[in-house]
């Protein structure tokens, strides 16, 4: 009990500062141990650039056109990759061209082997200046990938030309510390909500505290 009101006794700066400083703390310790981990993946070896064809995948849902282009046979085609030498995978950029929009783009991951892919593992892609399209995979090991390199509409298919696949490209420094818009709206959102949360039991653990002093006057 001594414990729990010399808590909330500490509790003087304002909670939302509190929260938001935790937060920014947190922010600058994962992308400090980011660079860390992939600056020891590069010397290991275990990091390393590389390129991949369209022929490496196993494809589903695509058929290979004389031209060399492929071409989507349903709404959801796939091109699946093992990362059979155990490489660290940190970003896959892809040149690419289609005949009609393509939609939504993604790259689903498998962190063991055998797992299935789930849309809980899966990273969008981020248009370059260049019209590459970047995506950024998350720190830890990457078993397999599955490229969903479009989305077709209902019975219109998709004509693309895959002109490269560029895997673990140099990246500056500080790329490990930017959060992107879906990182900056958590880090907006959650220490928020974790204010008021904390902000919520601190009023009721004071209304306890009262009510309780004020029954001990009365006896």
């Amino acid at each position: 009990m001594k414990r729990r009101r010399t808590f909330f006794k500490r509790l003087k700066a304002p909670i939302p500062i509190l929260c938001y400083a935790v937060c920014a703390a947190v922010w600058l310790a994962a992308g400090a141990a980011g660079l860390c981990s992939d600056g020891i993946a590069k010397a290991t070896g275990r990091l390393y650039q590389f390129e991949l064809a369209a022929e490496d995948f196993e494809q589903v849902g695509l058929q290979r056109l004389e031209s060399g282009a492929l071409l989507t046979l349903d709404g959801d085609p796939q091109m699946i990759w093992e990362n059979g030498e155990g490489a660290v995978l940190r970003t896959v950029r892809m040149e690419a061209a289609f005949d009609r929009s393509p939609r939504e783009m993604c790259l689903y991951y498998t962190t063991k082997e055998g797992e299935p892919f789930s849309v809980n593992k899966r990273v969008f892609a981020a248009q370059a200046d260049d019209g590459s399209y970047l995506y950024t995979l998350p720190q830890g090991r990457i078993a397999a990938l599955r490229l969903d390199p479009c989305s077709p509409e209902e019975n219109k298919p998709v004509e693309m030309t895959i002109a490269g696949l560029y895997v673990n490209e140099p990246a500056p420094w500080w790329s490990y510390f930017a959060p992107g818009w879906a990182g900056v709206f958590s880090m907006v959102l959650y220490p928020g909500l974790a204010a008021a949360a904390i902000s919520l039991v601190r009023a009721a653990w004071m209304w306890y505290k009262n009510k309780r002093g004020a029954r001990g006057a009365q006896g």
